[in-house]
C-alpha cells in the first residue's frame, strides 16, 4: 500500500511540471489545413454596385396614374408591387420592371384596345413618383418593406424600420444585400464611421436588406477587428483602424483596471504558421507592437511576481503532500 501511495505521489509531481498535451492543438490544426474560415466576404464601400443602367427603367415602387374622360374606372393613382406587377382596372396586369416608360405606356394602350373601339389614345397614363420598394430584415426593431428613393441612404432605411436592435458601438453589425443579381455584404460599423459613402447605394426596386449582429459569431475573421480579452474596465471587440495604435483600443475598452503587470502585455495573433504570442511592456513604447486586423490584446490584470508564483506552486504541492498523509494515517 505504502509502495503504490508513493508512485502516486511521484505521478502525481511529475504530472504537475509535464508540458505534453493529450490533445491537439490549434497550430497543428492549422498546419493540417482544418482551420475553419468565416463564409461571408465583405466588400469595401466603394466597391458597391451602382446599377447606372437601370436609372431610366420602371421598377417596384414606381407610381402612376391613369385617366379617361368618359370611364370614372379609369382614373386613379396606381402603384408596381414589389414583384414588379402593375394592376390596372378591368384585371389588367402586367409586367413593368425593367421597361422603359415609353413601352410600358404602349403595354397599357394596347391592354385597353379591346374595351374601346376607338379613342384609346384618349387614355392618358402618366408617371408620378420614382419610388423603389426595399425589403429590410434582421436586427432592427421594425423589419419590413419600405418605399426609398433611388439614391437613399442606408442609414436613413434603418431609421425607417425603427433603428438597430443593439448598441453600434459596443456591437459589430454586417449588412448582406441582394439587389437584382448582385449578392455582397458590408460592414454596417465602418459605413457608420465613413463621411463620403451617405449614396453609396443605388436601390433598385428589387432589394433585400439584411443586418446581422456579427458580435455573436465567435470568430468573424471577415471584419477587421480588434479584441482586447483581459485587464482593462470594458473587454471585448471594437472594428480595427489602420492609423490607430495600442492605446486607442484600451480606451475604447473602458481604460485598464489597476494593479496591471505591464511588463506582461500579450497580444496572440494568427500568422501564416499558426497562432503567435506577442509579449511586451507597456510602459516600453519603443516595444508596443503595431496593431493588426484580428489581433487578441492580453493584459495582466493581476500582478504576480516570482516569489508569488513559487509561493503558489509550494503551496499546491504541501496541499497534495498532506492529502496523501492523512490518507496514510487513515489506513
Amino acid at each position: 500500500m505504502k509502495f503504490f501511495l508513493s508512485t502516486l505521489v511521484l505521478i502525481t509531481l511529475f504530472s504537475c511540471a509535464s508540458k505534453k498535451y493529450d490533445y491537439q492543438t490549434y497550430n497543428d490544426s492549422f498546419k493540417a489545413g482544418e482551420s475553419s474560415q468565416n463564409s461571408v466576404t465583405l466588400i469595401k464601400l466603394s466597391d458597391i454596385p451602382k446599377f447606372s443602367s437601370s436609372r431610366d427603367l420602371m421598377a417596384p415602387g414606381f407610381l402612376f396614374s391613369l385617366y379617361h374622360v368618359s370611364d370614372e374606372k379609369l382614373r386613379g393613382r396606381y402603384r408596381v408591387n414589389h414583384r414588379g406587377i402593375l394592376r390596372l382596372p378591368y384585371g389588367v396586369k402586367i409586367d413593368a420592371k425593367n421597361k422603359t416608360f415609353s413601352s410600358l405606356k404602349k403595354e397599357v394602350q394596347n391592354a385597353y384596345k379591346r374595351f374601346f373601339q376607338k379613342g384609346v389614345n384618349n387614355v392618358v397614363f402618366r408617371l408620378l413618383r420614382m419610388d423603389y420598394y426595399v425589403e429590410i430584415r434582421g436586427f432592427v426593431k421594425k423589419p419590413g418593406r419600405y418605399l426609398v428613393t433611388r439614391k437613399e441612404s442606408l442609414d436613413k432605411i434603418i431609421d425607417l424600420a425603427g433603428g438597430l436592435k443593439g448598441d453600434l458601438t459596443k456591437n459589430l453589425f454586417t449588412v448582406a444585400l441582394k439587389q437584382k443579381n448582385e449578392s455582397y455584404s458590408i460592414s454596417l460599423n465602418q459605413y457608420y464611421q465613413s463621411d463620403i459613402f451617405s449614396e453609396a447605394f443605388t436601390w433598385t426596386g428589387e432589394d433585400t436588406i439584411f443586418v446581422k449582429n456579427q458580435s455573436e459569431v465567435s470568430n468573424p475573421k471577415s471584419i477587421p477587428i480588434v479584441t482586447v480579452m483581459s485587464g482593462v474596465r470594458e473587454p471585448g471587440k471594437s472594428l480595427y483602424r489602420e492609423e490607430e495604435n495600442l492605446f486607442y483600443y484600451l480606451n475604447k475598452s473602458g481604460g485598464t483596471q489597476d494593479y496591471l503587470g505591464y511588463d506582461q502585455s500579450y497580444i496572440i495573433r494568427e500568422t501564416p504558421q499558426g497562432l503567435k504570442n506577442i509579449r511586451f511592456d507597456i510602459t516600453q513604447m519603443e516595444t508596443i507592437p503595431k496593431i493588426m486586423p484580428n489581433d487578441i490584446i492580453m493584459l495582466n490584470g493581476n500582478k504576480e511576481t516570482q516569489f508569488d508564483k513559487t509561493l503558489n506552486r509550494t503551496a499546491q504541492i504541501s496541499s497534495i503532500l498532506s492529502t496523501i498523509a492523512l490518507l496514510i494515517l487513515a489506513l
